[in-house]
């Protein structure tokens, strides 16, 4: 249950992030809310996947780290 709140939380900043780039973005606007809408979702949706493979990556790499260095320590 506690990776479902983090990865909640890494899609939420996932469309922060998305957001802000259609916000800031100097292209001439798209006239179809449909293609908008689409548009917002696809990149939110990869910037979600970049996200958690980066937060997941560090968060395997730490834990085994943690492993060996209490292994070296204890024995």
């Amino acid at each position: 249950m506690r990776h479902l709140f983090i990865l909640f939380g890494i899609y939420l900043v996932a469309l922060a992030l998305t957001l802000f780039g259609a916000y800031i973005d100097t292209d001439t606007p798209n006239p179809s809310k449909v293609a908008f809408g689409f548009e917002i979702l696809a990149m939110s949706v990869v910037v979600f996947g970049l996200l958690t493979g980066i937060f997941y990556s560090l968060f395997f790499v730490f834990k085994i780290l943690k492993q060996a260095i209490e292994r070296y320590f204890n024995s």
